[in-house]
């Protein structure tokens, strides 16, 4: 059994994820899956909470806290995974990359599946490392011409474009606003931690697939309410979304009943689907153990 933190986690590219997250996706919609609703134990000061998931071959849980704290560094998670068939624990994580990796690698199927193979131009909104492992995923997927970056913090933007740039083989532009970035692009990623819509809606019409990472709260969310309109929604983790009842962003909304499984549309493809898309990241409970998985298996073949 295997204990990795971020320092081996670092070592393992994104790619090595794509392939095993895309096959669980797929069994997700076709019930193959265990993927309940994450369940949270309230602390009064906080929460701990637990995502559970896997399939014939591996179990395991996720587990992490929203404690309030000015010590706070991080938001470390535990993962732990068992092999079903021989009721060996196959390894735990300890550190915070690996779950912004499982989320950049289901953000890079869906682009990859959804967005046109014409569509080069990505606007990056946000520079944490949920829109780095996004960036990343998808550059492992698709071959774009242009990311635009923007932040609210200009020092953030720079530093995350001088820290990038390196790593890819594509062209990087600093943008003074949400819609400067957008503006004839043709994939956007929000990847923020923003309450209030971080985009104006008409800077995104024109966008031909959209992302939204950060939250979806019905009264807390990075994406504007009108970006749903006549586009082709798509979740991970449509059941997730179901279970947040009244707190998500489309409570209410007629077209709350549409978002579609992204194994469907994974196993099916898109046929005669609208051209505009836009995918909600909800977290499949599973993922971050067939993530696990995947990261023990590259390193094991790399070492």
């Amino acid at each position: 059994m295997e204990v990795l933190t971020d320092n081996e986690v670092a070592d393992v590219p994104i790619s090595a994820f794509i392939e095993p997250v895309a096959d669980f996706v797929i069994a997700d919609f076709m019930g193959e899956t265990t993927a309940p609703p994450r369940h949270a134990v309230d602390f009064h000061t906080g929460k701990i909470v637990f995502t559970t998931g896997g399939n014939d071959r591996l179990a395991g849980f996720r587990a992490y806290e929203s404690f309030a704290s000015r010590q706070r560094t991080n938001e470390q998670q535990i993962v732990a995974a068992w092999d079903t068939r021989t009721c060996a624990l196959k390894g735990i994580y300890v550190g915070t990359r690996l779950g912004a990796m499982r989320t950049g690698t289901l953000g890079a199927i869906a682009v990859a599946t959804l967005a046109p193979a014409s569509a080069t131009i990505c606007a990056l909104i946000g520079t944490g490392l949920q829109a780095e492992t996004q960036l990343l995923g998808i550059l492992a997927r698709r071959k774009l011409t242009q990311v635009r970056v923007y932040s609210r913090q200009k020092a953030n933007r720079d530093a995350f474009v001088e820290r990038i740039r390196p790593l890819v083989a594509v062209d990087m532009i600093v943008c003074d606003t949400a819609e400067d970035a957008v503006s004839s692009a043709d994939i956007a990623v929000l990847a923020t931690s923003a309450g209030a819509p971080v985009v104006d809606p008409a800077a995104l019409r024109s966008v031909t697939h959209i992302t939204t990472v950060g939250p979806k709260f019905l009264t807390s969310h990075e994406l504007p309410l009108e970006a749903v309109s006549n586009r082709l929604l798509v979740s991970d983790s449509p059941q997730q979304i179901r279970d947040q009842g009244d707190r998500h962003l489309l409570h209410g909304h007629p077209r709350s009943v549409d978002i579609r499984h992204l194994g469907e549309v994974l196993q099916h493809g898109r046929c005669n689907e609208p051209k505009q898309s836009l995918y909600f990241s909800a977290g499949l409970a599973g993922t971050e153990i067939i993530a696990l998985d995947a990261a023990l298996s590259w390193l094991a073949e790399h070492r």
